[in-house]
């Protein structure tokens, strides 16, 4: 009989738990998550972080070159790709002012231009990894999911929409070169961005703690 009654205590408690951990309180899930962004993103200006290339602070004012030539299939790392798409983003951020571009002579028939950041450049730029365009604060619209599938994970999916956009990232051309970052479009379009996630571990004691945020992400 007490161990009936024990095996009951034990399988009453397990549902408790299980119930806490499943539960779907929502306004909690949103007014933390909410939390959890800002804590890694104090200045509300760092939500996103674009990459403008392999390039640190003492590399400035840099002068552009030219990759020419075959890529052997075997290297993972394609060269030519990568050297004009970085003369590409260059040249497109200068046109929003965050460089200057200097004409300083040609390779043959290419022109070769120099660049160097602006004063308002500087105001965006991360140099984790190379230099870096930062900008927004992620604003949570509401909680659509909660998923527990994975054994000790919790995933926490919500909507949101991004502020402090400054001008210069609502240049299509701009963004449009960062495909790998899902509602980069609709952020810096002022629309709503669906599937944003938070991913936590989840204690024995059911407390969960955060993995993975939204906020402070670096998009090649």
């Amino acid at each position: 009989m007490k161990t009936q009654i024990k095996k009951i205590l034990i399988l009453g408690s397990s549902l408790l738990m299980l119930s806490l951990l499943t539960g779907c309180d929502f306004t909690d899930y949103k007014t933390r998550i909410q939390r959890e962004n800002d804590i890694n993103n104090p200045t509300g200006n760092k939500s996103v972080c674009l990459a403008v290339g392999d390039l640190t602070e003492d590399m400035y004012p840099y002068t552009i070159h030219y990759v020419e030539g075959e890529i052997d299939p075997k290297e993972p790392y394609d060269k030519v790709k990568q050297n004009r798409r970085l003369n590409l983003k260059l040249s497109l951020y200068a046109k929003e002012g965050l460089f200057t571009e200097e004409l300083v002579g040609h390779d043959g028939d290419k022109p070769l231009y120099r660049y160097d950041l602006t004063e308002e450049g500087r105001k965006y730029v991360d140099w984790w990894g190379g230099t870096n365009f930062c900008f927004g604060r992620v604003v949570v619209e509401k909680v659509t999911g909660v998923d527990d599938q994975l054994q000790g994970q919790r995933v926490i999916i919500f909507t949101y929409h991004l502020e402090n956009v400054p001008n210069w990232i609502k240049n299509k051309d701009i963004y449009s070169l960062y495909k790998g970052y899902g509602g980069l479009k609709e952020g810096v379009t002022g629309q709503i961005i669906e599937g944003g996630a938070h991913y936590y571990s989840i204690s024995y004691d059911g407390t969960l703690r955060l993995k993975i945020g939204l906020s402070g992400a670096y998009v090649l």
